[in-house]
């Protein structure tokens, strides 16, 4: 009875983040579709085929771009190679939509790089297609599999490379026989990454006019007015998340991790190869962040933009409003989900993450059911108000704030604990008087991812904000929708700016592991 008790409540908690879930997967039970008939047999087909193309295409893109220049960094020393360690991160401060955008504007068919080549050389580039839009979130997502690539290349392969060396293998041989391999469950995590973040997209796939599960979700939801419907293709996205996860699992399962544990020192290279290393490093990181930082931050300052830029300031009040909010209070429930975890070691807290995996536009649909079944048996009306926005960033973030909070804990000895309750402290003063005061750098750090993703986040903001309020990022889109980039430039520029605080949280919290 006693561990029933110790578990109920981290139980409940875990519970109350998965409603908005169990909502979605139940849909068929609970809402009607009248629109389902066609939606079902005219457009999921559609849905299906074309979220299918864009994920296989970005994922096989951003595996060659992050596994490349993973091994190329970790194994290997040629000029700048300490710069491309971390500068290579940073493409993933870019939002998918603000990318996309940037390089629409830049490359589209009416683009102004795209019209100035074709002036002087007469090639004409667009990139506003399904195939340019693979390659436009590849070059934002890479990182995913750039950093768990470098990870696993720099840490524990020495003994196995050097044997490979000694046989006579080249530099070739050595990577894709040995390194690769031993590197499978990494980079196989970092690809999942990747889909995961190209289901969550809405703002680069309606830009491009690609027709995915989240823009049936709109099309349904905005479009037929048909929330059943809507409900039901958030479903089947909920289904394809899980199936990724699974294999994942066994990808991961079915490998041997035979490491030495041995750091990787890099070998120095020779002659044109360590230029040739310099220059698809630097490429790549001039197609990825260079290039789109550059346009942005150009435009931004121009005099127009700026002036502008005045217009944003109540969206900028809205989205630190909105982020400081869901920040505390998805800190509060990740503290009470660790502590929970440390004391009873129950797995609900670990289940409570899984909405970060979640695209963020099942979620809101979810939630927004949620908070018309609770308006109709309270009377309050829940929809259009900040409290229901928070609550969907918590269950989406929940996991953010939840990793470096259990890290936090499992640095600090039980014995903390045990010593707290042999003097007679309850559980509860245990927990304020010594575990909490150790957590201020975790509670930072947690604070910071949260508030950074909230900023950025676009399809859970576009369905759940009250009515006539915008925040930075659905202004950015509503204005590169109107073909207004120029105006967009500065709160896109915000945008980037608060993406490259967990963007470097990120890379230095992984050098400690490494």
């Amino acid at each position: 009875m006693r561990t029933w008790r110790e578990h109920l409540p981290t139980a409940l908690l875990a519970l109350l983040v998965l409603l908005p879930l169990l909502v979605v997967a139940t849909a068929p039970l609970h809402t009607e579709a009248p629109e389902w008939a066609y939606v079902g047999s005219e457009l999921l087909p559609t849905f299906l085929g074309e979220t299918a193309a864009l994920v296989v295409r970005t994922v096989l893109l951003a595996l060659v771009l992050g596994v490349s220049t993973a091994w190329l960094v970790a194994a290997n020393d040629f000029p700048g190679r300490k710069v491309f360690r971390w500068a290579l991160v940073l493409p993933l401060a870019l939002p998918t939509y603000i990318s996309a955008i940037t390089f629409a504007d830049l490359w589209g068919p009416t683009g102004r790089l795209s019209l100035a080549m074709a002036e002087r050389t007469g090639l004409h580039v667009d990139l506003l297609t399904p195939s340019g839009l693979a390659y436009v979130l590849a070059l934002v997502l890479f990182p995913y599999v750039y950093l768990p690539a470098r990870a696993a290349f720099s840490a524990g392969m020495s003994d196995q490379l050097d044997a490979a060396r000694m046989l006579g293998g080249g530099a070739l041989r050595r990577a894709f026989r040995v390194a690769f391999p031993l590197a499978a469950p990494a980079i196989a995590g970092g690809a999942l990454l990747v889909a995961m973040e190209v289901l969550n997209d809405y703002g680069a796939v309606k830009h491009y006019g690609v027709r995915t599960l989240t823009a049936g979700i709109f099309r349904s939801w905005g479009g037929l007015y048909d929330s059943g419907s809507a409900l039901r293709i958030g479903g089947v996205l909920l289904l394809v998340v899980l199936l990724l996860m699974l294999l994942g699992r066994i990808a991961d399962r079915g490998r041997q991790r035979g490491l030495s544990g041995k750091r990787l020192r890099p070998v120095p290279l020779r002659g044109v190869r360590r230029w040739l290393a310099t220059v698809w490093c630097a490429l790549v990181l001039l197609a990825s962040f260079g290039m789109p930082f550059a346009t942005i931050a150009i435009d931004a300052f121009r005099e127009h933009a700026l002036r502008a830029a005045l217009e944003f300031l109540p969206a900028t009040g809205n989205t630190l409003l909105i982020g400081g909010l869901s920040a505390l209070a998805t800190l509060l429930l990740a503290l009470l989900l660790s502590y929970g975890q440390r004391r009873s070691r129950s797995r609900f807290a670990q289940l409570a993450g899984i909405g970060y995996v979640v695209p963020g536009a099942v979620i809101a649909i979810g939630v927004m059911t949620l908070g018309g079944a609770l308006t109709d048996l309270s009377g309050i009306v829940l929809i259009g108000t900040v409290g229901l926005m928070v609550y969907a960033f918590t269950v989406r973030f929940l996991a953010l704030a939840t990793q470096p909070l259990r890290a936090g804990l499992d640095q600090q000895p039980l014995a903390l604990d045990e010593s707290a309750r042999l003097l007679g402290a309850s559980p509860w003063r245990t927990f304020l008087r010594v575990n909490l005061p150790l957590l201020k750098p975790s509670l930072l750090a947690a604070a910071l991812l949260v508030l950074m993703e909230v900023v950025k986040e676009l399809p859970l903001t576009l369905i759940l904000r009250p009515f006539d309020t915008d925040t930075l990022s659905t202004k950015v889109f509503e204005m590169a929708r109107i073909e207004q980039w120029g105006d967009a430039a500065m709160p896109a520029l915000l945008i980037v700016l608060c993406g490259l605080v967990p963007v470097v949280l990120l890379d230095r919290l992984l050098e400690r592991g490494v």
